[in-house]
């Protein structure tokens, strides 16, 4: 069985979970996107900022989607040839800086002439109450050591209460999980990726960050019953924005910030605010 589906045959009616809920949560974690007072609900997350109008994981595309009044950012973090966690997407230069070449190849110092910036700028640039995702992408051995640089550059900047990790590699979630068990562990997962290793939920994650098509209503309620956050990403249409906000999920990673946004604002105000 897999981790999408654990638990999804019983009957027993779903409940979300207290501040003490099962074994999923041992410990208090930091930053909980189930329990957000005084923010409306789901979270909005730009994913890597506001990408329709800005260059993807740029200072200048996250401002912009904060500004918009989303809740916080989803970036990609991964190591420079230096090992500083830097924040970009792709393994290459070419799609967002017109370089030819990879980002392993160039120290941290380089990347941010070509305006990829450090995590640790990132972290500066975005202060509180931003929330902020940072998906970990492991290229291989080149990465090794960057979960314990992330939580240090995390911690330096007093930024644990509004980090969210995730990754779509369990072991990077178990290496994370043995360094800081208070630090918050979602599972990637996306449409026909199987992922025979991170189902058996190796990375004992804290929340499953997955697409809105893997949705669905026994899914939703085996992962509520197991006390885990449930974060959709592939919500980027008007009408996928207003069907996840249909669901009793904790946050969506969109493309679209400012629509989401307003949705999520009109429901409210109509006295739903699901």
């Amino acid at each position: 069985m897999s981790f999408l589906d654990a638990g999804a045959g019983s009957k027993r009616p779903a409940a979300r979970p207290g501040p003490a809920a099962g074994a999923v949560f041992p410990l208090r974690i930091r930053c909980d996107p189930r329990r957000t007072p005084g923010r409306l609900r789901p979270l909005i997350l730009g994913h890597r900022g506001l990408p329709g109008d800005r260059v993807e994981n740029r200072l200048e595309s996250f401002k912009a989607c904060l500004a918009l009044g989303a809740d916080g950012v989803e970036c990609d973090v991964q190591a420079a040839a230096d090992g500083v966690p830097v924040v970009i997407h792709d393994a290459t230069l070419q799609r967002t800086t017109g370089r030819p070449g990879r980002v392993a190849d160039h120290p941290a110092s380089r990347l941010e002439e070509w305006g990829i910036p450090s995590l640790a700028r990132v972290l500066e640039a975005l202060p509180a109450p931003a929330l902020l995702n940072l998906e970990i992408k492991d290229f291989g051995a080149r990465g090794r050591g960057l979960e314990r640089r992330v939580l240090d550059l995390v911690r330096a900047a007093g930024a644990e209460d509004r980090v969210l990790i995730s990754s779509f590699n369990p072991l990077v979630l178990a290496r994370l999980r043995r360094l800081d068990p208070r630090a918050y562990r979602g599972q990637l997962t996306a449409p026909g990726w199987v992922g025979a290793v991170a189902s058996a939920g190796v990375g004992s994650p804290h929340g499953v960050h997955t697409h809105l098509d893997q949705v669905t209503p026994a899914r939703l309620e085996a992962w509520r019953r197991r006390g885990l956050a449930v974060v959709v990403w592939g919500a980027d249409t008007v009408t996928a924005l207003e069907q996840v906000l249909d669901l009793d999920v904790d946050a969506v990673i969109t493309d679209l910030p400012a629509e989401a946004v307003h949705l999520r604002q009109r429901r409210a105000a109509a006295g739903r605010p699901r």
